[in-house]
C-alpha cells in the first residue's frame, strides 16, 4: 500500500471518531509529506451544511486537495466535490438526491 493511500485510510476513522461539528486532523507521512483534513458543519433551521477539505502535500512540495460540500434538507441532499491536482487542474462533480414520500 502506498504511504499516501495509507495516510488516507488512517484519517477517515480518526475524523469520524471525534464528536461535534468541527474536526481537524493532520497526519505526517513517513517520507515527510502531510495530510490535513478539516470538517465543519453548520445547522441552519432544518438544513445542515457540512464542508470537508482534505489537503495532501508531498515532501517535494506537490499539493493536491479535495473539497466536499454536502447540504442536507428535508427533501434530499446535494453533494458537490471539487478536486485540484498537483498541476492546478480541477474537476467538479455535483450529485443531488431527492426524497419523495
Amino acid at each position: 500500500m502506498k504511504p499516501f493511500t495509507y495516510a488516507l485510510a488512517l484519517m477517515l476513522p480518526l475524523t469520524l471518531a471525534a464528536p461535534g461539528f468541527a474536526q481537524n486532523v493532520t497526519v505526517t507521512t513517513g517520507k515527510g509529506g502531510t495530510m490535513t483534513k478539516n470538517r465543519s458543519c453548520m445547522v441552519d433551521g432544518q438544513m445542515v451544511i457540512c464542508d470537508t477539505m482534505t489537503t495532501g502535500t508531498t515532501a517535494g512540495g506537490q499539493t493536491v486537495s479535495r473539497n466536499r460540500q454536502r447540504t442536507v434538507e428535508q427533501g434530499g441532499s446535494t453533494t458537490t466535490v471539487t478536486g485540484t491536482g498537483p498541476s492546478g487542474e480541477s474537476n467538479t462533480r455535483t450529485r443531488t438526491l431527492l426524497i419523495t414520500r
